[in-house]
């Protein structure tokens, strides 16, 4: 069975997305019911840093059929080892997954080495709070971190051999000049735009790639400030992710209104009101009668205006000058 053992990244910088091409070693069911082996082209658009993402945070085993289905994986089969499969009745789906985790566990190692070093460097590069490096960009410290480092023991840094060139998204052999023309002009319909292509052999490359592309800032890569977990944006100010924290809420809404409230704990008007609430709660709570009247009056009213406020439907002032009359 003739295998092309190499990847296309088509990337989009506007975008900040790329789309994978990678030659997939699968099987497919025939009329009879009974499977066979094809090597099919797989595509997939991604965020640019979520093949990173996905690695270095997942067990590869677990979201992936082994080696057949994850990006680039069966780049790293030799032939020998493809051939091994090639000798398995597909049908016997035993023996088949037997073998592929045998490839699985193979390179295991290399995978979990290959996650250890990527999150050393994206730490340096994009987490350092050393003093001396905060006006450096993320690809200047790579360069620091190459140099202070024993290079050997960061492999990845190696695989960093693709050809790049610049072609059509999309085959276009079928098209005529006038359907061509008619897409290439057609904005929303990015299949057909000329785009930078790199020419990868192996899955190692991809990584050192998509890592490269994140050093260069074509996208973000952030640790979240409330689950400190890694998560990839297009925002650079976008500090909180998507992720479900607690109680269904995401960290990003959590931390809208952690930061909300902190900045309210500094607002003067808003210090002045509970202030002037927790007082009317003690008298209330101390000496009740007319007290207590003036102490439920003023927390129904300041609810209201506290809101009003917050909203920015009443200003500093209006807000202050309320609760000095009550």
């Amino acid at each position: 069975m003739k295998f092309k053992n190499s990847i296309e990244v088509y990337l989009n910088n506007e975008s900040k997305e790329e789309q994978i091409k990678v030659p997939m070693l699968d099987y497919e069911v025939d009329k009879k019911g009974n499977y066979k082996y094809i090597t099919r082209v797989f595509e997939q658009s991604n965020k640019i840093g979520d093949l990173i993402l996905n690695f270095i945070l997942n067990d590869l085993k677990e979201i992936s059929y082994f080696i057949f289905k994850f990006y680039g994986f069966q780049t790293l089969l030799t032939e020998k080892e493809r051939q091994e499969i090639f000798t398995i009745n597909p049908n016997e789906r035993a023996d088949l997954e037997n073998t592929m985790e045998k490839f699985y566990n193979k390179y295991k190692k290399n995978f979990e080495d290959y996650k250890k070093q990527i999150i050393e460097i994206l730490e340096y590069c994009l987490f350092s709070e050393k003093e001396e490096l905060k006006e450096l960009s993320p690809i200047e410290k790579l360069q620091i971190f190459i140099n202070i480092q024993d290079i050997e023991k960061y492999s990845i840094l190696k695989h960093n051999q693709f050809n790049k060139t610049i072609k059509i998204n999309k085959s276009s052999a079928k098209m005529t000049d006038k359907e061509l023309i008619k897409e290439i002009k057609n904005k929303k319909n990015n299949k057909y735009e000329i785009r930078e292509v790199y020419e990868i052999d192996n899955f190692y490359n991809l990584l050192f790639i998509e890592l490269y592309w994140i050093l260069q800032e074509k996208t973000y890569l952030k640790k979240c400030k409330n689950c400190r977990k890694y998560f990839i944006t297009s925002n650079s100010s976008v500090i909180y992710c998507d992720n479900v924290y607690e109680d269904n809420k995401t960290c990003r809404e959590i931390g809208a209104s952690k930061v909300f409230i902190k900045n309210l704990e500094k607002d003067e008007a808003y210090n002045l009101y509970r202030k002037v609430y927790k007082r009317k709660q003690a008298l209330a709570k101390s000496k009740g009668g007319k007290y207590e009247i003036e102490y439920d009056l003023f927390k129904h009213q300041g609810k209201d205006k506290k809101n009003a406020y917050k909203l920015k439907e009443i200003t500093k002032e209006e807000f202050m000058a309320w609760i000095a009359k009550i």
